[in-house]
């Protein structure tokens, strides 16, 4: 596996885990991160060709960004080394305070978020466009 900047077409091409396929309904997976990855705030894992992960954070002021992440289905295996990357990435991101959301009800990304090192700050009712609820995390330090 090797993880590079994520570059145009990334999104496209992953094939996301169950959990994250709706995604596809309510977000543009055409959306351009090349600003982010430039500056080092995006990034993919692939292996073979087929795009595992791609992750990053999204500033929103001085000392806060939102943080994202898209795991492919056929990730498990690369989990682990998925994992050390993006918590190697949180430890240099320079930021206060990185959020994130997670859906109600998908446990394994409850489970992650909080290996990460992200503790739950809300519950946020009929937040998604198809009005499913999320929970807010945030990693302060």
């Amino acid at each position: 596996m090797i993880v590079r900047p994520w570059t145009m077409g990334d999104t496209v091409k992953i094939a996301t885990q169950p959990a994250q396929q709706y995604l596809h309904r309510i977000v543009d997976v055409r959306a351009d991160f090349t600003e982010l990855a430039n500056q080092g705030l995006a990034w993919t894992a692939e292996h073979n060709s087929k795009i595992l992960a791609i992750a990053g954070v999204e500033p929103q002021w001085e000392n806060r960004a939102i943080a994202f992440a898209l795991i492919a289905e056929s990730a498990g295996q690369f989990f682990p080394a998925i994992h050390k990357a993006v918590r190697d990435f949180l430890v240099r991101a320079p930021y206060r305070r990185i959020e994130a959301t997670v859906d109600v009800g998908f446990e394994q990304g409850h489970r992650w978020i909080k290996m990460l090192g992200f503790e739950i700050e809300g519950y946020m009712k009929a937040y998604r466009p198809d009005g499913a609820d999320m929970l807010l995390y945030a990693r302060v330090r």
